[in-house]
């Protein structure tokens, strides 16, 4: 917008028009855009001593947020000294939540910007008295907003609870009948799917096998909202029993670790990394991605530097929210496996034809997962974190309870263990490719869990298919 102010005389207020609107409130209460805009136009206008500077518009944003786009650009004009009043239609316009109000009215203080609710002439910041008077109008706001979420949150999970659906939006395979969700006829075709890209390891297999069977979505739509969708084990949310099953949990569980890989190759592409996918990290429960990390070392009296390539824990190195820190070398992997894999073959088939086939104990790790779901609670209770940051690591830690049954028992063939024990592997393995290298140690272990280091040595504890 051009300067209008360049030739106004001081006395002139410079009026920055605030309008928000979330879609909910727009549908209710009518309270759209527009009539907010024209409201305080004519407010402007029936003030001679006042000046429209710009309009800001939030549309379909929640009041609960401060991370609004024109907003943030209404404030930097505050900061800027282009701003003298700013007006909109009611408080809850403003803000739903009183930390964040308290800290946006000390800027506006520091700036001498006043502000005012037109519709509500009662709300004044000029005074303490009103200052105090919106503050406590803004915790009953913030109370009204937080407890209308919860209603929210009860009905939906009541209705979870009774497998009842929560959207008219019903996942392909399925149809609504009384309010639950029932088989349709596409259901044997997404089954054939889900086994397609099991079979074969491959995503687009499994797209192209809908396609010919009449079910046309695009390859992200198959990714995001079939393969991912848990629904398909006959689970949601809390409800184990939600709706009727149309994959079993071991195919479903392979594909998402399938995915995971391949998320992790494509990161990865400049290097082909042997246990992208594999190396699990048994404090925390998460993936530990390769990653390339330079290494300082003297020779000849020079400092010189090698890029090395190993795998590292996340939620150490960026969070700080596991123990199990530092990286582990890709080559310091590959010996420790080549030096012990025969003997922990030859224990696994011993416990295996004894009747005492390994099971894997995951109690313990969903014990700690559940520690840092009862963790993440304490710190945004304190405000330590935003709500945006809860739901997503919430998310994330319920996705991990959901995914990781208590104890998965062992259906391995060992014929193809025993074979192995009778190849020369040792000698062949050193010309491998990465990638020859990467089926070869698929082919028979699950996944490697490693434990945070002892007297500067990990532990792996290896998990075979």
């Amino acid at each position: 917008m051009k300067n209008q102010f360049k030739n106004m005389p001081p006395s002139v207020v410079r009026v920055a028009v605030y309008v928000r609107v979330s879609s909910d409130e727009q549908a209710k209460n009518g309270d759209s855009v527009r009539d907010q805009q024209e409201a305080c136009l004519a407010y402007i206008n029936s003030h001679p001593e006042t000046a429209l500077q710009d309009i800001y518009i939030d549309d379909g944003v929640s009041g609960q947020k401060l991370e609004r786009d024109d907003f943030a650009r209404l404030m930097r004009n505050v900061r800027a000294g282009k701003i003298d009043m700013i007006i909109f239609t009611k408080l809850d316009r403003w803000f739903r939540s009183l930390r964040h109000y308290l800290n946006t009215q000390e800027t506006l203080e520091k700036f001498h910007v006043s502000w005012s609710a037109i519709n509500q002439p009662f709300f004044d910041t000029s005074t303490p008295y009103g200052r105090a008077f919106v503050a406590q109008s803004m915790t009953w706001a913030e109370l009204e907003a937080q407890n209308g979420g919860i209603r929210v949150r009860d009905v939906f999970k009541n209705k979870v609870e009774h497998g009842e659906v929560i959207t008219g939006k019903v996942p392909r395979g399925y149809r609504i009948e009384n309010k639950h969700l029932e088989l349709s006829e596409e259901a044997p075709i997404i089954a054939a799917a889900f086994r397609t890209v099991w079979d074969t390891q491959s995503m687009g297999k499994g797209w192209q096998y809908l396609r010919d069977h009449g079910i046309h979505m695009t390859i992200n739509n198959f990714y995001s909202s079939v393969l991912r969708n848990e629904k398909y084990t006959g689970r949601y949310r809390d409800n184990d029993h939600y709706c009727p099953r149309i994959v079993s949990d071991q195919i479903f569980f392979d594909i998402q670790k399938m995915i995971a890989e391949h998320k992790n190759v494509r990161s990865n592409s400049r290097y082909s990394y042997v246990f992208s996918g594999m190396l699990i990290c048994n404090e925390c429960g998460y993936a530990m991605p390769g990653v390339s990390y330079s290494s300082r070392y003297m020779s000849g009296g020079q400092l010189k530097k090698i890029r090395k390539h190993g795998y590292e824990c996340k939620r150490s190195t960026l969070y700080h929210e596991c123990p199990n820190g530092g990286q582990i070398n890709e080559i310091v992997i590959e010996r420790y496996l080549l030096s012990c894999i025969r003997g922990e073959i030859s224990s696994y088939i011993a416990s295996y034809e004894s009747h005492l086939a390994p099971v894997i104990d995951n109690r313990t790790r969903k014990q700690t997962i559940q520690k840092k779901l009862n963790k993440l609670k304490d710190l945004y209770l304190n405000e330590l974190i935003s709500l945006d940051e809860y739901k997503a690591d919430h998310e994330a830690y319920m996705k991990q309870l959901q995914e990781l049954p208590d104890i998965i028992e062992s259906t391995n063939n060992i014929s193809k263990l025993k074979q192995l024990l009778n190849d020369d592997f040792e000698s062949l393995y050193s010309t491998f490719s990465n990638e020859e290298k990467r089926f070869f140690w698929r082919s028979i272990l699950k996944e490697i869990r490693v434990s945070k280091s002892t007297n500067r040595h990990r532990t792996y504890t290896l998990i075979f298919l």
